[in-house]
């Protein structure tokens, strides 16, 4: 993957501070062991609260739907955090052995963690249904994957989470493992609607599927040659 360009979504974001990247991956860390799920998503407020949150983050880049102005200058624009996300990417640590998964917070090593605005589709509350993902073994869990672990910021960490993916709770494994191959099976979701899910752009249904199916194949059969997203 050294020879890869890092992609990059439509918005440049940090965090304001050390102390709001703390405060945004103990809140992260925790809901990933309560919840067990190694790629939560959170909203703002549930992180820090109600109010404005110019001080914990700013997102600052083309609009992600409209990035042209009809005077045909590029509609530069600031990230609106009032529903904003907080995305966070853990691995299991190498240092435990415990069949059932994580316990403690120091059992997941962070892989990445990022602030991203709010944007037509929220994996926190968007229906299962509505993805054509109410299937038995999904849960919400394989929404945020897809959301975090495949999305726009994390789809070249892939190699970083499988050396130890196998140490994560089994449930979640299962309703990943699931997820994917019901994905390649019955393709639910177009590449507009995986857009908006990831940010990530693929051409045609065809080419989203063959990347669900290598990643399916790296993550679970020692497939060898990573997933590239576009």
């Amino acid at each position: 993957m050294t020879e890869q360009n890092r992609r990059v979504g439509p918005w440049a974001t940090r965090f304001e501070s050390e102390r709001a990247l703390i405060t945004a991956d103990d809140a992260a860390r925790t809901q990933a062991l309560h919840n067990r799920d190694l790629t939560p998503v959170l909203r703002f407020e549930k992180v820090y609260g109600s109010g404005p949150f110019a001080d914990k983050a700013t997102a600052i880049g083309f609009d992600p739907y409209h990035p042209v102005a009809p005077d045909g200058s590029y509609n530069y624009v600031q990230g609106d955090f009032g529903s904003g996300l907080v995305y966070a990417v853990y691995r299991p640590a190498p240092h435990f052995t415990a069949d059932a998964g994580p316990i403690e917070p120091h059992d997941l090593a962070n892989t990445t963690l990022w602030p991203y605005p709010g944007s037509r589709l929220d994996p926190t509350t968007v229906s299962l249904s509505s993805l054509g993902l109410d299937a038995e073994g999904i849960d919400r869990r394989f929404v945020h994957f897809c959301a975090a672990g495949l999305g726009v910021e994390a789809a070249d960490d892939l190699h970083e989470l499988r050396p130890t993916l196998h140490l994560a709770w089994p449930d979640y494994l299962d309703t990943i493992r699931i997820g994917l191959t019901h994905l390649v099976h019955h393709r639910p979701i177009d590449p507009q609607t995986w857009y908006e899910l990831t940010y990530v752009r693929f051409a045609s249904p065809d080419q989203l599927a063959l990347y669900v199916a290598q990643v399916y194949a790296y993550l679970f059969e020692d497939f060898d040659a990573m997933p590239v997203a576009p």
